[in-house]
């Protein structure tokens, strides 16, 4: 042989000595296992392998399959990183590694894997899909800074170490699907047959109650048994079965229908004709007339888009189901679309990694008003998988998830799921301050007086004493007409038309704080002291005239209501003229003004025997050698003299 022979052969012999006997024997039973769909089995025959020597990158690469292909693909993320560190040929690799690398929240990570894979793969559907995937990135910052109102809680009364999903509310009662108290382990998985069980609330406690599994006749030894519905009657249960893993290779899903007999049991199920025997069908949900039956397959037939797509079926006149049809995007991507369900308004939610997602499998809805696919974001949605929504009215839920956080138990667990855009509460008060007034303070603070919230047409509703600031406070209805009226010694007791008006808006659901909100409005009550002489601004005449002008009878008309808020007063009504013209001549003037003024509070009810007339003219100016014509009006005013009180002087100026 020459050198180069030689050492070629040296080479050979190596890489075979490498790869010993006892490794080939760990791979090559896996690789069995592998094509037989038992991926637990043969991650753990991978990993003996790893450990005996066998190849790095196969190795990796196989055991990051057999999470991806059963449905553990954050737990795929670390071996696809050593498969392509390793080197590995399969150019698919970048492709699922994206895909884990999303899965665990590495969007940055992703998008070089999905950009690596366009550039190197060959696969026309998977880069489409990696083509769609980048979209999706670019339009996922949106979904992550979205404002959201759902408050997420683990329901740990349910939930177990081991699976937990598909809930689905009926009356009191919820049903959910688990692999708790298995037998026999599931080879693909790792983890215990399923069965559907029932949980009924007792009402001790939040979510306390007691979780049974279903009868014999649903749940079988051996099989997978999940995802039931019922009908509105409760007498009809849709639910899918199959994976029993008792022939080589993975097998078919299929739904299947039982009825409630007469004695409480359900009969024996049978399998719905609109399956495929080649298929998974799963994920029953029923319209809300019931008469369209929505589930997801992975059938190859005409209009599939995806891995799994939504399909529906309607039923006819004899009470059977159409052939199944598949319903399309833009709901279906070239992902998986799962998991349809109805809330009671008839809005149309779903799970699917097609769409822009955190992740895995996000939960969607489509809005009816819109036609647009929402994604609900987070807290409900998670890098990981989160699906199966189903609402127990229209603000409470559950769904399924397998994040890590959040109370996690482990594998898939149940959450209740609240909006809490509806849990926004106002009060609404009035938040009042009373004063008083005089000439010499024309706003002071008048502590402990009463202060009454009136109705609409002056009635009491409550009263308060208002404390040594003169604060008081009441709650009112929004949208609803108020007064507020005071009353304290030494001061009028005013008329309805000085009431301090209040109403308060409602304020939008939208524009309050999530919790209880205190709305309020500020106020003020204003007493006027009972001293002798109340100065009324407004009280006009035409020139050289007396009669009762409109804006003069407007405040006329409050003196009169005042007069009978005060039944015990008596007033002298004095009219002043400005220094301009006769002395005689204004005093006579100011006599027929204050006697027209007089005459008109009387003929509004108020006795001749409370109230006099008295025509000062220029005698008593409160400016005296006036010059302007501002000075000239502060004379020509009308005096509300109360005889029977106190001697101070008061000005009010209403409407100046």
């Amino acid at each position: 042989m020459t050198r180069l022979i030689q050492a070629i052969f040296i080479l050979g012999f190596a890489a075979f000595v490498a790869c010993t006997p006892k490794s080939a024997k760990s791979f090559a039973k896996a690789e069995v296992q592998y094509k037989q769909a038992e991926y637990q089995h043969a991650i753990e025959n991978y990993q003996q392998s790893l450990s005996e020597g066998g190849d790095v990158a196969q190795c990796n690469y196989y055991i990051a399959e057999s999470y991806r292909r059963s449905n553990r693909i954050q737990e795929a993320e670390p071996f696809y990183k050593k498969a392509i560190e390793a080197g590995i040929k399969d150019e698919e690799a970048h492709f699922f590694y994206a895909n884990a690398l999303k899965s665990v929240g590495n969007y940055e990570g992703a998008a070089t894997q999905y950009k690596q894979y366009i550039k190197t793969g060959s696969n026309f559907d998977y880069i489409n899909r990696a083509k769609k995937e980048l979209e999706n990135l670019k339009a996922l910052q949106e979904v992550v800074e979205k404002e959201t109102y759902y408050k997420v809680e683990n329901i740990g009364q349910i939930n177990s170490p081991e699976a937990e999903y598909a809930p689905y509310i009926y009356k009191n009662q919820l049903y959910f699907t688990s692999s708790r108290d298995a037998e026999k382990m599931h080879a693909a998985t790792g983890t215990g047959f399923t069965n559907i069980h029932e949980y009924v609330f007792d009402g001790v406690e939040k979510f306390s109650g007691q979780s049974v599994p279903l009868s014999n006749a649903i749940n079988t030894d051996g099989a997978h048994e999940a995802s039931c519905i019922l009908t509105k009657d409760g007498k009809t249960m849709i639910f899918a079965r199959g994976n029993s893993g008792a022939k080589k290779g993975p097998q078919d899903v299929d739904l299947f229908k039982t009825t409630l007999q007469s004695d409480g049991k359900w009969s024996e199920p049978v399998m719905l004709a609109i399956n495929d025997p080649a298929a998974w069908d799963a994920c029953p949900a029923l319209s809300l007339d019931e008469k369209t039956l929505y589930f997801a397959s992975n059938r190859e037939a005409e209009g599939a888009l995806g891995n799994v797509d939504i399909y529906k079926a309607t039923l006819d006149e004899k009470g059977e189901w159409s052939n199944p049809v598949n319903i399309g995007a833009p709901i279906n991507t070239r992902g998986n679309d799962m998991y349809p369900s109805f809330n009671k308004d008839g809005k149309f939610y779903f799970a699917s990694d097609g769409h822009p997602s955190l992740g895995s499998l996000d939960i969607f809805y489509v809005d009816p008003k819109e036609s647009k696919i929402v994604n609900m974001g987070k807290p409900i949605n998670t890098s990981y998988d989160d699906f199966g929504l189903v609402w127990k009215d229209s603000l409470e839920g559950y769904f399924a998830s397998n994040r890590i956080d959040n109370g996690a138990k482990g594998d898939d667990d149940i959450y209740f799921v609240r909006n809490t855009f509806w849990d926004r509460r106002a009060k609404y008060y009035v938040d009042g301050t009373s004063f008083a007034k005089s000439k010499k303070n024309p706003k002071a603070i008048l502590p402990n007086s009463i202060i009454y919230l009136l109705s609409c047409k002056g009635d009491t509703l409550k009263s308060i004493v208002s404390d040594t600031e003169g604060k008081f406070e009441f709650e009112l209805k929004p949208d609803t007409c108020y007064y507020l009226a005071a009353h304290s010694d030494k001061y009028f007791a005013m008329p309805k038309s000085e009431w301090t008006p209040v109403k308060i808006a409602t304020v939008p659901i939208k524009d309050l704080d999530i919790g209880d909100n205190s709305i309020k409005k500020k106020a003020e009550v204003m007493l006027v002291k009972k001293e002798r002489i109340v100065i009324v601004r407004n009280i006009l005449y035409d020139y050289d005239k007396w009669d009762i002008r409109p804006d003069a009878a407007v405040e006329l008309d409050t003196m009169v209501m005042l007069m009978n808020a005060n039944p015990e007063i008596q007033i002298e009504l004095g009219s002043h003229t400005d220094e301009r013209g006769s002395a005689e001549y204004n005093r006579v003037l100011a006599q027929k003004r204050a006697q027209a003024a007089v005459d008109y509070i009387i003929a509004h009810g108020i006795s001749k025997d409370r109230i006099i007339a008295k025509g000062y003219g220029e005698d008593e100016p409160a400016i005296r050698n006036a010059k302007t014509e501002a000075d000239h009006q502060t004379n020509r005013r009308t005096t509300f003299k109360v005889l029977n009180h106190f001697s101070d002087e008061l000005e009010i100026k209403s409407g100046e």
